[in-house]
């Protein structure tokens, strides 16, 4: 799968207790402006296997047809390692996967944890007043509208799969997922909805930065290393107030969050745009 970028040994990882991880980017976004320098770079230094994918189109088109290659890297990485895999995706990335469970029933046995970053699950006002505006939009904007056609037939029915543990994490800042609840799954005992805020009460942080943001590192990794999703109980406070995850570079993080905004831009200006959603398959 070229579009499937691995570091690691997963049948190793997995034998050595480190479940490996399915990464998957977020709307305009691709694997390494989203992830190369945070999340994957956390996993190499525990030695943790990974495998970042990227969407087509940036993640820019009908999410449907970008479910399907994200069905294929569950089933790609789930063989690799012999054993169940995480995924962890942000914004588009977090309700993506969802997709994928809902119409391939067969990968919910494939996967543990779902960590989602300000995950669109139940869509955004912010593309219902900016696709009006426009009178076009992409194909992932229509359909990470409040209300669309595709995020009501995802969330028709069970949004959620006994033996797999989901994990929403959101921050009450959010510019992009508005209200930001939005993120957020029908409580069970195998969901966890937390803001960052509940754990770091004075964290600012808005949707991209949840991406290298310390707080949903430490909720998110706590999931990923226990039984069940994140805890609050179990994650420590003591580093409250550190705005970037421990892997992040602070002299090359002003740097590489640049060319990730910068990666936005282009895809944004370059994406086909539509004059509605895209019809259900």
């Amino acid at each position: 799968m070229p579009e499937l970028h691995c570091t690691g040994s997963p049948a190793a990882s997995a034998r050595a207790g480190r479940t490996p991880v399915l990464l998957i980017h977020g709307t305009t976004s691709n694997s390494r402006a989203n992830f190369s320098w945070n999340w994957a770079r956390a996993f190499d230094r525990e030695g943790r296997a990974h495998c970042e994918i990227d969407l087509p189109d940036s993640g820019n088109s009908d999410i449907q047809v970008a479910a399907e290659r994200v069905s294929r890297a569950i089933r790609h990485l789930h063989r690799a390692t012999g054993a169940r895999i995480d995924l962890v995706g942000h914004s588009q990335g977090g309700m993506i996967g969802r997709w994928a469970l809902k119409h391939h029933p067969e990968t919910r046995r494939m996967v543990d944890d779902y960590v989602s970053l300000a995950a669109s699950n139940h869509g955004t006002d912010e593309f219902v007043v900016q696709c009006a505006a426009q009178t076009v939009c992409s194909a992932a904007y229509w359909q990470q509208r409040t209300g669309s056609a595709f995020l009501t037939a995802l969330n028709r029915g069970p949004q959620t799969w006994p033996g797999i543990d989901y994990t929403q994490l959101y921050t009450r800042y959010d510019e992009i997922i508005l209200p930001y609840r939005r993120s957020a799954l029908p409580p069970a005992r195998n969901v966890s909805n937390l803001a960052v805020q509940d754990l770091c009460p004075t964290e600012t942080v808005e949707h991209f930065g949840m991406a290298y943001d310390n707080a949903a590192w430490l909720l998110g990794i706590d999931a990923i290393r226990h039984p069940g999703p994140a805890r609050l109980s179990r994650v420590s406070r003591a580093t409250c107030g550190w705005p970037l995850m421990p892997a992040v570079d602070p002299v090359s993080f002003p740097s590489h969050a640049s060319q990730a905004l910068a990666q936005s831009a282009r895809s944004m200006l370059t994406t086909p745009q539509l004059t509605a959603e895209p019809p259900l398959r």
